[in-house]
């Protein structure tokens, strides 16, 4: 449901437009510079999408020890309430967007055939907090500016990236980007750009500070060998039994979970009871679509009293198995490594 979708923005939430009020300029590496207003979009061919959105730092304490502990202290700055319970899943939703196909919009301008990168700015304004981020602090502060990022033209031009105005059928809520919002399916949260107020095409790679600042793979602040975090991970979690579930009895019980891939469909998941010595196929359930997560669930037979470590890993269509061990990084982002659950059974 969309009160439960989450919600993630680096920079303070902006001030309302409405739809009436609401234009979107397309300049750049274009034949024919563009302003459109939100019934010009509404008039173009609308196309629905049903997506996973995942934070990058999604399940980010499960990387280490001192980050889980650095973790925890922010919760609870955040929180005085938090009491340092695991977050598993917390910062991802899936739901239903509706829009236009940012291709189309583009098809408006007129892309000249030189062009690589397009780059989506929303009305969200401020400057990064490095420590927030994790990141070394500067005697030179990061100079203000609106959240941007910006897409190579192969995903831009995708028909399933797309403009949205709704979300699960109803008009976009204003804390989720409204009146019109970025969606880029399979990619992180953080591509999506809310409040979308510019595209600006480029004829060489964007440098938003999101991109070539944070959200990278790389080994240490220092490293070189930057590599900007596109496409989502392949993963899957145990929802039932939790480990904080009350000792169960012994006999058959259903084990179910969710996977998905930012890659496309879920092809197999594969569920252990003995912390990965031998695993078992579980049933994968309809609807599997390329962007959703699929829904999975095993019936298991208990038959001996004990503690039981439950693992599941997923497969995807383009051959991705999710390991044991995530793809460790120094901004600690995109976790996809598997996640024991513990099951005590009477």
């Amino acid at each position: 449901p969309t009160p439960a979708s989450y919600v993630v923005q680096h920079f303070d939430v902006p001030a309302v437009v409405t739809p009436e009020d609401w234009q979107l300029t397309i300049s750049g590496h274009v034949k024919q510079p563009v302003t459109l207003t939100y019934n010009d979009l509404r008039e173009l061919p609308g196309r629905t999408v049903r997506m996973v959105m995942e934070c990058s730092g999604n399940d980010a304490q499960f990387f280490d020890a001192e980050y889980a502990e650095r973790f925890i202290g922010l919760m609870r700055y955040l929180d005085p309430a938090y009491e340092g319970k695991r977050w598993q899943g917390g910062l991802i939703s899936a739901g239903e967007f509706t829009g236009v196909p940012l291709a189309s919009v583009l098809e408006r301008a007129g892309v000249k055939p030189n062009a690589v990168n397009v780059r989506v700015e929303g009305t969200d304004h401020g400057a990064p907090d490095l420590v927030m981020h994790g990141l070394p602090p500067s005697d030179t502060p990061v100079p203000p500016f609106n959240y941007d990022k910006g897409l190579p033209m192969e995903k831009a031009l995708h028909p399933d990236t797309i403009l949205a105005w709704a979300q699960n059928g109803e008009a976009l809520d204003h804390v989720h980007g409204a009146p019109v919002r970025l969606v880029v399916p399979g990619w992180p949260g953080n591509w999506s750009v809310k409040w979308v107020q510019r595209i600006e095409v480029l004829d060489k790679p964007a440098t938003c500070w999101y991109q070539t600042e944070y959200y990278y793979y790389s080994q240490s602040p220092e490293d070189p060998q930057r590599e900007i975090i596109t496409t989502l991970p392949v993963k899957s979690i145990v929802t039932s039994p939790k480990d904080n579930n009350p000792t169960l009895s012994r006999g058959r019980h259903v084990l179910r979970g969710f996977a998905w891939s930012g890659a496309g469909l879920i092809t197999r998941v594969e569920v252990s009871v003995d912390d990965g010595k031998t695993w078992r196929a579980a049933q994968l359930d309809e609807p599997r679509e390329k962007w959703l997560w699929a829904r999975w669930s095993l019936p298991w037979d208990f038959t001996e009293p004990g503690t039981y470590s439950v693992l599941c890993r997923a497969t995807d269509e383009a051959g991705r198995v999710q390991s044991r061990e995530a793809r460790w990084n120094q901004l600690r982002k995109n976790f996809n490594g598997i996640v024991p659950v513990q099951v005590t059974i009477a």
